[in-house]
């Protein structure tokens, strides 16, 4: 390809839009290769939105194997890791790009030697048409986009001046199954944005996990407001942006702070269920703010909703599942979470990260340990949390030397963790397991 395309992000003559490499980003992310590997489809999610946040210098090893991998700070087995992934993803992309590539739009690179990606643009035909329309005629005094709906403006006035340019005939494929498939066909033939929203949002919510990361949810919460923007009407932007800014509030001390963001996750809850009252995320969405605020009747009703509405969507049942943590039903935690039960969907699963907490909470220390000492192998998330429920329950079972060592190799790796902040929010309703923690904290403090 002719380098004088290839355009570093902060190039600004011809550089690709924020949108346009988003768009590229769910085209890639949507397509069979990267379905059948979360991981990189995380790890390329993570470095793009990076760099769009101005980033990039940030991209580096280490940052990747702790923001994707939950992996530890130091020693170079991480990031060893990082390199190995990061060949695996320069091979997916290289071959995503033979199968689909059509010599335009946006083109993201991964460069040996490093993380952080490049970007090239080549305008497409539907780029060239609009740009010519726009200076030779009167209509150019407008975008596509303020005359007629979202993603139609360019096929409508190709239609109106008699020339047909093909689709770029590259299939979106959508995460697993029939239904799923079938939904994404739906929401292309309604409207291409709509689309584009749809999978941009099914993107975020797979960064759902470790919660109690705030950079990365702070990513995620970025995604779900372009999805917002791209597609007003679509419930998935709202639904996505109250779990997150709920989140957000749990992990606020600021009062004023923590009640502005519960309004703002209110205000969205609401709107995502304004939309699609019988959307399971809109209910499961609903049913975390109310956990969050505290009302846990209310919140536990909206979660069952979402449970009946998506059985075995693995967010839907990650979703209920913390928000019964938070309203002390972990018997309905154990149920969503239970290992045996069938999951569908992409990306990063909490599902046995909360089945280890309802462990803890019913008394079963033995399934606790098993549940997180099995979380780095299975790929599930790894966060301060993950250890300390562990130190507890070794501490509970008698083994005061593996819950010292536990307790002090969070303090090591997550030395700002607010651990005992966050034990008073998450088990406000559950005085016993609030206070195992407490003692726990207390009993193997440093010094």
């Amino acid at each position: 390809m002719n380098k004088s395309n290839e355009l570093p992000i902060n190039q600004h003559v011809g550089q690709p839009s924020p949108e346009l490499i988003r768009e590229a980003l769910s085209r890639i992310v949507s397509s069979e290769g990267f379905q059948a590997s979360p991981r990189l489809t995380q790890f390329l999610t993570y470095i793009v939105e990076e760099s769009l946040s101005g980033r990039s210098t940030q991209i580096r090893g280490k940052a990747i194997a702790v923001e994707v991998y939950g992996r530890r700070i130091d020693g170079t087995g991480s990031q060893n890791l990082v390199r190995v992934e990061a060949r695996r993803l320069r091979r997916l992309l290289h071959q995503f790009y033979e199968d689909h590539w059509d010599g335009s739009g946006v083109r993201i690179f991964v460069d040996p030697g490093g993380y952080k990606p490049r970007f090239s643009y080549e305008p497409t035909s539907e780029d060239r048409l609009s740009s010519e329309l726009q200076s030779d005629t009167p209509v150019g005094r407008w975008s596509s986009r303020q005359l007629l709906p979202a993603g139609l403006g360019v096929l409508v006035l190709i239609a109106v001046l008699g020339i047909w340019i093909s689709q770029d005939n590259r299939e979106v494929v959508p995460t697993t199954r029939s239904i799923e498939q079938a939904e994404r066909v739906a929401l292309g033939e309604q409207s291409l944005t709509r689309l584009q929203a749809a999978n941009l949002a099914d993107q975020a919510r797979g960064m759902f996990f470790p919660v109690f990361d705030v950079k990365r949810q702070q990513i995620a919460l970025g995604m779900f407001q372009h999805a917002r923007e791209l597609d007003p009407a679509l419930s998935d932007g709202y639904a996505g942006s109250a779990q997150v800014l709920a989140i957000l509030a749990v992990l606020t001390p600021d009062e004023a702070q923590r009640d502005d963001l519960f309004n703002q996750a209110s205000g969205m809850s609401g709107k995502a269920l304004e939309l699609s009252p019988a959307d399971a995320w809109a209910n499961g969405a609903n049913g975390w703010v109310l956990a969050v605020k505290n009302q846990p009747n209310e919140a536990l009703k909206y979660a069952r909703i979402s449970v009946e509405l998506a059985p075995t969507d693995g967010h839907i049942l990650d979703l209920a599942g913390i928000t019964a943590i938070l309203a002390d039903a972990p018997e309905l935690a154990a149920e969503v979470s239970n290992p045996e039960r069938p999951k569908s969907g992409s990306g990063r699963f909490g599902a046995r990260n909360i089945w280890g907490v309802s462990q803890l909470m019913l008394g079963n220390y033995e399934n606790v340990v098993e549940a997180f000492q099995g979380a780095p192998a299975a790929g599930a998330p790894v966060s301060a949390p993950s250890l300390l429920f562990q130190a507890v329950a070794y501490d509970q079972l008698g083994s005061s030397e593996e819950a010292r060592r536990l307790v002090a190799e969070m303090r090591r790796t997550w030395p700002e963790f607010p651990s005992e902040f966050l034990a008073d929010r998450i088990f406000h309703n559950d005085e016993n397991t609030r206070n195992m923690i407490l003692e726990t904290l207390s009993r193997y403090r440093p010094g």
